[in-house]
Parts: C-alpha cells; sequence; structure tokens
C-alpha cells in the first residue's frame, strides 16, 4: 500500500486571506449550460486555500461552488482550524447525519431529495445522457460517505474532504472503476459499500447544495460550538483523525502512471508467458522418459 510521511494541515498564507475570488469563480449559474465540460485537470476546487477548505467530495461530485461556504470559511478557519461544507440532505431539511445515517440507502435518500435531477445507473456499462455525466458513491458504513465522479476524458477522480481532488485510489493507483477501485485506508475507514452509479446534471441550474445554517453567517452547529470550547476541539480531532487516513497521491503526471502500470502488466504477461513455456517443455521432457 502507498504510504507517506504525515504532515501537518496546510495553514492559510496573508495571501490566501487576501485573495478576492472574480465574479465568474461562484457564478455557476451564469457559466454553466447543458454541454459543461467536465475535467480532472480542472484545479479550480484545488488551487485557492479557502476553495479548496470550504468544499469536499459531495461538492466536486455536483461539481459545484459556493461564495457563502468560501466566505464563512475565511472567518472559521480562524477559530476552528476548519470550515463547514455541504452535506447531502442539508438542502431538503434533513438533521445533522449521525452514525446510524451512513448507509447507502440513507445516502443516496438524501442526495436524491437534494437533487431529484440525479438518477441512477443499473450498472458502470450503461451510459448517461449528454447533458449529464457519471458518478457514484461509495460508504464506510457507521464512519462516513465518499463520492466520485466520470470525467469527460474518461478518467475518474474525486476530492478527500478538504484535501486536494485526485484520480488515485487507496493504493495509488488509477482508478478504472470506483466498484473495483482501492477503498480502505485503514481501521474502520473502508468503504466498502458501493452504493451504485449516477447522472449527474452538466447545467448547475439543475442541481444544488448547502452546508448546514439557520441564514447567512449563522449556524447552529457553530454557536453551539462556540459556547463550548472542548465541543469544538473535540470536532475538529474527529475530522482530522478521519482525514489523515486518507493517503492520497498526487494528481500531476496521471499519464506516466498509466504507461507505468501498463509496463508492469506486459512484464507480467510477458513472464507469465515464459513460465508457461517452462512448464510445457519439463512436460514434454517427462513423457519423452517415459
Amino acid at each position: 500500500m502507498y504510504t507517506r510521511r504525515k504532515r501537518k494541515k496546510a495553514q492559510p498564507t496573508q495571501s490566501n486571506y487576501n485573495y478576492i475570488p472574480d465574479e465568474n469563480t461562484f457564478n455557476d449559474s451564469l457559466n454553466s449550460h447543458n454541454t459543461t465540460p467536465i475535467s480532472s485537470r480542472d484545479d479550480s476546487f484545488n488551487n485557492r486555500f479557502f476553495i479548496r477548505e470550504s468544499h469536499n467530495c459531495y461538492t466536486y461530485f455536483l461539481n459545484l461552488k459556493s461564495k457563502e461556504a468560501f466566505d464563512l470559511c475565511r472567518i472559521d478557519f480562524k477559530n476552528y482550524n476548519m470550515c463547514r461544507r455541504a452535506q447531502p440532505g442539508y438542502l431538503s431539511g434533513y438533521s445533522k447525519m449521525q452514525k446510524k445515517d451512513f448507509s447507502c440507502p440513507v445516502i443516496e435518500e438524501r442526495t436524491l431529495k437534494d437533487n431529484p435531477n440525479i438518477y441512477k445507473l443499473n450498472s458502470i456499462k450503461d451510459s448517461c445522457k449528454p447533458e449529464f455525466y457519471k458518478g457514484a458513491m461509495v460508504v464506510a458504513p457507521n464512519r462516513d460517505y465518499h463520492y466520485y465522479r466520470l470525467n469527460d476524458e474518461g478518467i475518474w477522480s474525486h476530492k478527500p474532504g478538504y484535501k486536494h481532488s485526485t484520480i488515485y485510489d487507496s493504493e495509488n493507483n488509477i482508478i478504472i472503476d470506483p466498484k473495483l477501485a482501492a477503498r480502505d485506508y485503514g481501521s474502520t475507514l473502508n468503504y466498502k459499500d458501493f452504493c451504485g452509479y449516477y447522472c449527474v446534471p452538466r447545467n448547475s441550474s439543475y442541481k444544488n447544495m448547502t452546508h448546514k445554517k439557520d441564514k447567512y453567517g449563522q449556524n447552529k452547529d457553530l454557536i453551539d460550538i462556540r459556547n463550548n470550547l472542548k465541543e469544538s476541539n473535540a470536532a475538529y480531532k474527529e475530522q482530522k483523525d478521519l482525514l489523515k487516513q486518507l493517503k492520497i497521491g498526487k494528481t500531476n503526471n496521471y499519464f506516466n502512471s498509466i504507461s507505468k502500470r501498463t509496463a508492469r502488466l506486459l512484464e507480467n504477461k510477458k513472464l507469465m508467458n515464459n513460465q508457461r513455456k517452462t512448464r510445457k517443455k519439463t512436460q514434454q521432457k517427462t513423457r519423452k522418459k517415459r
């Protein structure tokens, strides 16, 4: 399994706080349409600190960004070292998720309630309509959920929490099919339940999301946390413990990675052929002796 040195969570610099997004950064409804491209090369979820911190696998799966989440993240991060992010079901009024909610039926229900234009496929072989792109959902029972999306270049990618989006699975292999991909990140963070494939509208006008809130600038969960510093620290520790297990590789040079894997497969095939030839010769010699 791929391993790497443990790193502390990145902290924002002054330039991160000084960054002011232009009007097009979050105007999804104005820039989006039925042929909006979906690409793993799109680095817009990664290249700005507070956008990356305030968006997760759900927002990446939907290909949506929230200016409200971005603005709140700039405030929340100073106090709590974390940001609120959109969760399935919050838009439809579902309550904060409990352990029992982390199951395929519940997460799928919450996702489709928020986004009734998303529809489910029977298998990966089924195609989405041209104005949709394909996605997938998995669950670590009683622990977490996760989403993937299939990009127009035929490559699957996902965004683990506040981390960078990636095309690799838990064993640092390029994801060919989320159902077949390695999804065990150790301990209880094993996304062993595959929920299905889905078709997601390209046009952002036909999909939506939100983080938990009462109204803009207020969040009941956050207010409760502010009244209890211990709860705040516990919440961050839980998030940190969850996400530090996501040992994801970098997303650059993925074509190089494909070529290496292909070369390894060919090498293994050549080795197997040589072994077959050796066995065949041995069998022939044995027959002659008899």
